[in-house]
């Protein structure tokens, strides 16, 4: 390890390491400068010359080759594991072990057993350990749970959303390789599964389907989730196409759409209904207008998605719906360091916004749904060993 310039301390700030140097540790890294009371520290890679070039990318102080050398360093409190999939079991296990807080990328495991262990020996340790679900964080996100908490849109019945983008299938990228724990559910889905358990909690029946390629990943996969409260959510994931990358919540008095992309938005439409659905009608005011039917029109022509996504504002305003903006600088991973940064100052080993009991049902759920597809990770065998940063 060689220092660099040196980033000043922030009084009472909590002080972060990062492990691993790949695209996600890069855009956490350079959220940092937008997080109140949390400094990073040092960087770990499994080479020294990828943890010295991160460091001076960034303006982190120290850099290490190794885990083991991270973990050593008496000022880092915390570590963000931004390892590959396949090592978040063993990676998060020996930061546990040394003590360290832990915030961990998504998907926090390969499987429940994997979670499991994983909580239990942060539960033990007494140490603070959060998946790193950066999306619950997000100010539109936070916003729209305290709109459906407070009954602006009655009881949930409906959820849809679909995470989809088309993703290069070269040889080396992961999302593609089984031993890495690839996919469209672990990369995609785990966000709109995360996202409808806090509204939701846990399903009451998980079904499910998925398009295996070659390497025996779910290259798309569709869930449907069903709870005792009568209420559905439909969703999928793609690393083939391009989906519509929102997500929907219909109430019996209205609904709340998190605008693309719904992970990171920064635009949610509210629309309240006139009056209760009823059989036969559709239960929300027609708005039969020149402006609307004229708008509509324009937005339902094939090859304008730029010019809709422009009009969408517009025609909400015209019917019963309104546009909330919620625009913040960063990638968005700086609302997830406050908060794990808050837990540690408050000695708090759990974030209520983000509990362990959530990212267990979730891993739960994706589980349940890989078996009804046949899809296995070699780390589902406990005599499995996963792979390096």
């Amino acid at each position: 390890m060689v220092a660099v310039s040196r980033t000043q301390r922030v009084n009472n700030a909590v002080r972060w390491g990062i492990w691993g140097t790949g695209a996600v540790a890069s855009h956490v890294a350079g959220d940092f400068r937008l997080a109140d009371g949390a400094l990073l520290q040092a960087v770990g890679s499994r080479t020294v010359e990828r943890a010295k070039e991160f460091a001076s990318r960034h303006g982190v102080a120290r850099w290490y080759e190794g885990l083991d050398a991270l973990l050593n360093d008496a000022e880092v409190d915390v570590v963000y594991v931004a390892s590959p999939n396949r090592r978040h079991f063993e990676d998060c296990l020996a930061a546990i072990g040394a003590g360290k807080g832990v915030l961990c990328e998504k998907p926090f495991a390969l499987n429940l057993r994997q979670a499991e262990e994983m909580v239990e020996a942060a539960r033990q340790r007494g140490v603070f350990c959060m998946e790193g679900m950066w999306t619950r964080f997000i100010p539109a996100v936070v916003e729209t749970r305290r709109y459906i908490d407070s009954g602006a849109i009655g009881a949930i019945r409906l959820v849809q959303g679909n995470f989809a983008y088309p993703a290069a299938a070269s040889a080396g990228s992961r999302l593609f390789r089984l031993e890495d724990g690839g996919g469209a559910l672990l990369d995609r889905g785990v966000y709109l599964i995360s996202l409808v358990q806090q509204l939701l909690g846990s399903p009451r029946t998980v079904r499910g389907s998925a398009c295996l390629g070659g390497s025996g990943v779910d290259e798309q996969s569709a869930y449907q989730l069903e709870y005792g409260s009568g209420a559905l959510a439909d969703l999928a994931a793609s690393l083939l196409v391009r989906g519509t990358n929102e997500l929907a919540v219909y109430g019996e008095k209205g609904s709340v759409r998190l605008c693309d992309p719904f992970y990171r938005a920064h635009r949610i439409e509210l629309q309240a209904y006139e009056r209760p659905a009823t059989e036969g009608t559709e239960g929300v005011r027609a708005n039969p207008t020149g402006a609307r039917k004229a708008l509509g029109a324009v937005r339902d022509a094939p090859g304008l998605k730029s010019l809709r996504r422009r009009l969408d504002p517009m025609m909400s305003l015209l019917g019963r719906g309104r546009v909330r903006l919620f625009p913040f600088g960063g990638d968005g991973y700086q609302f997830e360091i406050q908060e794990a940064s808050r837990c540690i100052r408050e000695g708090r080993t759990e974030s209520a916004a983000m509990p362990l009991e959530d990212t267990l049902a979730v891993m739960r759920t994706m589980d349940a749904l890989r078996v009804q597809w046949g899809l296995v990770y070699p780390q589902d065998n406990p005599r499995s060993v996963g792979g390096s940063v």
